[in-house]
């Protein structure tokens, strides 16, 4: 048995490269030869399973093949499988990968078949995504370097497709949505992944993420988190939404809440980075010149803690307390966040714009202004970003009720602190007020407001009145 194993998987993957050499003797693109094999091979793992097992032999096979591949590709020996780029030996990564799961089942015999998963998710999904992307050159933008659309969506289509028919024939116990977070968590390892590693992380990604769904069901509650926080980070880089500072401690806050409150802490989180994404782009189709805000569209990591801080600490007080109220916090500190972040964004288009607490017309873009435009746009995103908590078994209207009404009361306390105790400059040239202490290339001259008051404390006390606002009525009603 084990003697026709060696045999076989030999045999298979000498007719894969066989396959290959006479497509490209016949005149085909090396890239495409190379894919045809990286799509084939992946069936060595069917003979392997079946005649080795969880046993050393497959190690034996796998590091083999490791070895050839890795001499071929420095000697080029196999010119029909080398890699367009030499820095990235795609099938030398590809058996290193199943190197190292055949390694990890030896010791965990259950990994066998999530390997199966990773590898054909490798094999299939990934291989189909290159060819997608190669061959479709016409109305297929590049979505993060030169990673195309139809590849992304390839990958993500045939991944859990091949997840799902896995599961199927080797009577696997996959639920269709874990199939589909299987395929898109594959299409964003391929994203992210450097180097031209994506064979190996997707392999040991996807492998790990199959175990999961198979062995332990408490990952169904943090599926979203770890599927999509690839995607997050693809889309905070190719947009420039975020510094790399804030980047990292954005993502320090996502785990910390997606740990507390899994899929509907990240979905929260998600609404309010992309929707305030979305306001930034309206306010930049409307061509807005915006001289006096202090920051612009790439948020810095004081204003991740401004936003995120108090979220955060709702978080841990909940993990800690299990006291609902705190749920409630927090949903509102990010229901008042999104609603600042609309009102300033749909808010400074708008030609009539008044300080309330000053009584006086105002710049639009300086803090403490208040439009109608803007106030509208508070209050809708507030009972929009609200209503996610109803998809997580949340259906209390008036729960729903408190939070957008906190929310859109710390939009106005945000504007109190705004004109009166934010700090403000003028400009020595143009006379025009500010936050900004740079202006028309002089350093400004304060005007009102406190020095360490800028716009991020507002905005991290808006947050923090909110929360409590929304659990001190939600306590006593």
């Amino acid at each position: 048995m084990i003697i026709k194993g060696y045999i076989l998987s030999v045999a298979y993957v000498l007719l894969c490269l066989l396959a290959a050499l006479i497509t490209y003797k016949l005149g085909m693109p090396k890239k495409y030869s190379r894919k045809l094999v990286h799509i084939l091979v992946g069936a060595e793992w069917i003979i392997l399973s079946h005649y080795m097992g969880n046993s050393y032999h497959f190690l034996v096979v796998c590091i083999f093949f490791l070895i050839l591949l890795f001499v071929s590709h420095l000697k080029n020996l196999m010119p029909m499988i080398s890699s367009e780029d030499d820095n990235a030996p795609g099938t030398v990564y590809y058996a290193l990968s199943m190197s190292i799961m055949a390694l990890i089942c030896m010791f965990v015999p259950d990994m066998m078949l999530p390997f199966g998963i990773g590898v054909f998710c490798t094999s299939v999904g990934d291989g189909f995504a290159g060819v997608v992307g190669q061959f479709i050159k016409k109305y297929n933008p590049k979505i993060y370097k030169n990673k195309s659309l139809f590849g992304f969506f390839a990958n993500f289509i045939l991944s859990s497709l091949t997840a799902f028919v896995f599961s199927l024939v080797f009577t696997v116990d996959l639920k269709f949505w874990q199939c589909l977070m299987i395929g898109l968590f594959a299409s964003g390892l391929e994203l992210i992944t450097p180097f031209g590693l994506d064979n190996v992380s997707i392999t040991l990604g996807t492998s790990f993420l199959s175990y999961l769904f198979i062995y332990y069901q408490v990952i169904d509650f943090y599926a979203i988190p770890i599927v999509f926080t690839p995607l997050i980070i693809v889309a905070v880089v190719e947009k420039k939404v975020l510094t790399r500072s804030a980047l990292l401690l954005a993502l320090l806050l996502d785990a910390v809440i997606s740990l507390i409150f899994g899929n509907f802490g990240l979905v929260m989180l998600m609404a309010f980075l992309f929707g305030s994404v979305a306001v930034d782009k309206i306010k930049k189709r409307r061509k807005f010149e915006d001289t006096v805000t202090k920051k612009g569209e790439c948020r810095d990591s004081v204003q991740v803690i401004a936003n995120g801080l108090i979220p955060m600490f709702m978080a841990l007080l909940y993990s800690g307390t299990m006291n609902f109220a705190f749920v409630v916090g927090y949903i509102a500190s990010l229901a008042e966040a999104f609603a600042d972040t609309a009102a300033s964004g749909v808010g400074i288009i708008s030609n009539n714009v008044i300080d309330i607490f000053k009584m006086k017309k105002t710049k639009p873009g300086l803090s403490g202004g208040v439009s109608l435009t803007g106030t509208l746009a508070s209050f809708v995103g507030a009972a929009l970003i609200s209503l996610i908590p109803f998809a997580f078994g949340m259906h209390s209207f008036k729960i729903y009720a408190i939070i957008v009404v906190s929310a859109f009361l710390g939009v106005i306390f945000d504007s109190f602190l705004g004109s009166v105790l934010q700090v403000k400059y003028k400009c020595v040239v143009c006379d025009e007020l500010t936050e900004r202490e740079v202006h028309c290339k002089k350093l400004t001259k304060k005007h009102c407001g406190f020095e360490f008051f800028d716009n991020d404390v507002v905005n991290l006390l808006s947050s923090a009145f909110s929360a409590v606002l929304a659990m001190c009525v939600f306590i006593l009603i």
